[in-house]
């Protein structure tokens, strides 16, 4: 029965209204009945018994056929801000079923809610907030049914696109045309060594779909060592055919240069076999750097005439995933650290005594890096004295090759582990790191100032380096370019690295890290010290699930959390794994990548709730719902001191006691918001006509811990209404605002029902 033709069949109208009720309506050849599904359970089915003589015409059918006509409707319950999962089928006359449609529907009203506040002030296309869905093989179908899931729950300031890889030095005009980018690279190319295909997109046919299909892009510029990893291509790849020189490459302590094979099955969306060899990242790899510099600015120029003549359809360029010195080995049983390359050791000594290139007196086609240059120089003897070994002159000068370590570890500690878990405080160790840390963040200025110069803006321009929760018994991961010395090989990635001068931080998290979840050195939030590092910083890949373990899926509330907290701490875009990665239905089964699942998830249920929530609300604007769905969340409010507990999604119950009784709610802290012109207060209650005796007071913290009153106790009866909330209109002030507190008084006796508060931002 599987294999048999599905009939034909349309649906004509598929629509949820704001009090719940369903309509469907359609026709459907060959079918005795239509069932309908919500969110995985039996609603309703429809028999197909309406005359449609307009069908029957169109397929040349006689009269006397069955009625292929079906229409109907049944009311459901649903949350305001939650959308449902609709599933279709149509039963033949034998009994088998085939799908119809699988959907997701939202009150059109709901999509609508905070339109008003949008016609008020129309904003720049750049207040839009994106989900850039990470794909790949678009012009073969790799894009097809994202708009399709998505655009029913698009605003002016929520919208869909995509992500795609474009990999300028594998998609080239190969060995005969010197590596040369190209555009219309035909993606059907294999690696030479594996069945893997050398590319998968081209630049021209990802913007051709994006035309065609009126669909954002956000692309991925990717010359660096995942995009090398797939597999070699001599005949393709000029990153494969500069490995072959190992005077180009990372060398290990022990001056070694690794087979590129020598590592594989890393975690990551697909296998890992080339990884065992990078290009170096110091300044004098020339041949390299004229590869690298010629091929992306001939990708970028291309990006930006698309840009100039399709505005709304370009969101911005991200580049080379995770710039680090090889990080990977010291997982294995003989741990090594990079890079020891002759020519990075003479960048060192010239950053560690600040001339040369640092001075100014660069050689040709080497950057002038003299805005680099150390505050403080070192002498040969201050150096001697802090590597405690005496270097008689500068080109005996050798960076650390062995790392002691000193912490408590158990029997049970893997040796690799007990190999390096901590070297502190050696003054000499941590130079080394600190230069390391300076090499990815040239890196990534250099790259952004080479996109820069083609025309494309920098407000645009993303990195893309990854920051994994570091395991127990490690250190947090570095935010500084000078942070303390971490007890792992962090490969020289720091925030503060990865925020290039003519561009934005772009972040690649999966897992606890995705959901803001983990211990930072400075005791914040990660997503914080993101904003504090790039205030306009991006996720350039993301996934709740956990890289280190395949078989995980996140869960709705690790998804809800993410998304909202993401927007909240001011990120541009957040981009999901992975339109083709491992469907949510999928889970449990062989093969199945968590840290890859998005479509029919629990992310794509998330995405698709806040989508609807935010639907008209600035990015800059902060919003809590108290869940979403079934979903229910504190969103980190605390009511009189205790974490919120809302007795459903967009229902927080407040005051049942005595009318005259204070009801205080402290704001989730490191708002960041600042107290300017025009910023507003909204608070949607149920019944407000009932609440009006309500008296509100509001305070704000500051960081350094003193609470202010910035506005008076005001009856609601006073406060004017706007999208269908209370507006509370809050004076300027000088600073930013790092948590909220609303007093509530004179409460009604059956409570007051909170759905909504609101932050909306003012004047710049």
């Amino acid at each position: 029965m599987a294999n048999q033709t599905v009939p034909a069949h349309h649906i004509e109208k598929l629509s949820l209204s704001a009090d719940g009720l369903l309509q469907l309506q359609g026709w459907a050849l060959e079918t005795v009945a239509i069932h309908v599904y919500v969110d995985g359970g039996s609603l309703f089915s429809l028999a197909c018994d309406q005359e449609r003589n307009d069908v029957l015409d169109h397929f040349n059918l006689p009269q006397e056929a069955a009625c292929p006509g079906f229409a109907g409707m049944q009311s459901i319950r649903r949350d305001f801000f939650s959308a449902v999962s609709v599933s279709i089928f149509g039963e033949r006359k034998k009994g088998d079923r085939y799908s119809i449609l699988k959907t997701q529907l939202v009150p059109s009203e709901n999509i609508h809610s905070w339109r008003g506040l949008y016609d008020e002030n129309p904003l720049h296309e750049n207040n839009a907030f994106y989900f850039p869905i990470a794909t790949s093989r678009v012009a073969s179908g790799g894009a097809e049914g994202i708009r399709e899931t998505f655009s029913p729950f698009e605003s002016p300031t929520m919208k869909v696109g995509i992500r795609t890889q474009i990999l300028y030095l594998r998609t080239t005009l190969g060995r005969e045309g010197d590596f040369a980018f190209d555009p219309d690279f035909v993606p059907n190319k294999k690696c030479d060594h594996n069945e893997r295909l050398v590319a998968e997109d081209s630049l021209h046919a990802v913007m051709d779909h994006a035309i065609r299909t009126k669909t954002p892009v956000l692309f991925t510029l990717n010359g660096g060592i995942w995009a090398d990893s797939a597999g070699q291509s001599l005949e393709w790849d000029i990153n494969d055919v500069l490995e072959q020189d190992e005077s180009l490459c990372q060398w290990n302590q022990f001056n070694q240069v690794m087979p590129d094979t020598a590592l594989s099955n890393l975690p990551g969306s697909v296998d890992s076999p080339e990884l065992g060899r990078s290009i170096s990242l110091n300044v004098y790899m020339e041949k390299p750097r004229f590869y690298k510099k010629r091929n992306l600015q001939a990708a970028c120029r291309i990006i930006n005439a698309f840009r100039e003549k399709h505005p709304s359809l370009f969101i911005g360029v991200n580049l080379d995933a995770d710039v680090y010195m090889n990080p990977f080995f010291p997982k294995l049983e003989n741990p090594q650290w990079y890079d020891y390359n002759p020519q990075t050791l003479r960048q060192f000594r010239h950053w560690l005594r600040g001339d040369g290139p640092y001075a100014g007196n660069a050689e040709d086609g080497v950057p002038d890096l003299s805005s680099y240059r150390r505050k403080k120089c070192l002498t040969l003897a201050r150096i001697s004295k802090l590597a405690k070994k005496k270097f008689a002159t500068w080109a005996d000068v050798q960076p650390p090759r062995q790392f002691l370590w000193h912490v408590f570890l158990s029997r049970t500690t893997p040796r690799w582990l007990r190999e390096y878990v901590h070297f502190t405080k050696n003054p000499w160790i941590a130079l080394w790191a600190q230069f390391r840390r300076h090499l990815v963040q040239l890196h990534y200025d250099e790259l952004s100032q080479w996109v820069a110069e083609t025309g494309i803006p920098s407000d645009r321009i993303y990195s893309s380096q990854g920051f994994m929760e570091p395991t127990i018994r490690l250190d947090p991961l570095a935010e500084r370019i000078d942070s303390p010395v971490k007890n792992y090989d962090t490969g020289g990635a720091s925030i503060e690295g990865a925020c290039p001068k003519q561009g934005h931080l772009g972040v690649i998290i999966y897992g606890q890290c995705a959901t803001n979840n983990i211990i930072t050195e400075s005791e914040t939030s990660l997503f914080n010290e993101f904003r504090r590092n790039s205030a306009e910083w991006a996720v350039v890949e993301h996934n709740t699930g956990d890289l280190t373990r395949a078989d995980f899926l996140g869960s709705y509330a690790d998804a809800y959390r993410s998304l909202r907290d993401i927007i909240h701490y001011g990120s541009r875009f957040v981009s999901s794994m992975a339109w083709n990665g491992s469907p949510g239905e999928q889970h449990g089964q062989p093969g199945f990548l968590g840290y890859t699942s998005l479509r029919r998830s629990p992310l794509e249920a998330a995405m698709i709730d806040i989508m609807q929530a935010r639907a008209g609300l600035p990015r800059q604007a902060r919003l809590w719902t108290f869940g979403a769905g079934e979903h229910v969340d504190s969103d980190g409010w605390l009511v009189n001191g205790e974490a919120a507990r809302p007795v459903r999604a967009s229902c927080l119950l407040l005051g049942t006691h005595s009318p005259q009784e204070s009801i205080t709610l402290d704001s989730p802290p490191e708002l960041a918001w600042p107290l300017s012109t025009g910023c507003r207060i909204l608070l949607k209650v149920h019944q407000p006509s009932a609440a009006q005796a309500v008296r509100v007071k509001v305070s704000a913290r500051s960081e350094n811990g003193l609470w202010r009153e910035i506005s008076p106790f005001t009856p609601f009866s006073a406060l004017p209404q706007t999208a269908s909330c209370l507006t509370l209109e809050m004076p300027a002030c000088s600073w930013s605002a790092y948590q909220l507190r609303l007093t509530l008084v004179n409460l009604p006796a059956a409570g007051l029902a909170l759905n909504v508060v609101a932050l909306l931002p003012g004047q710049a």
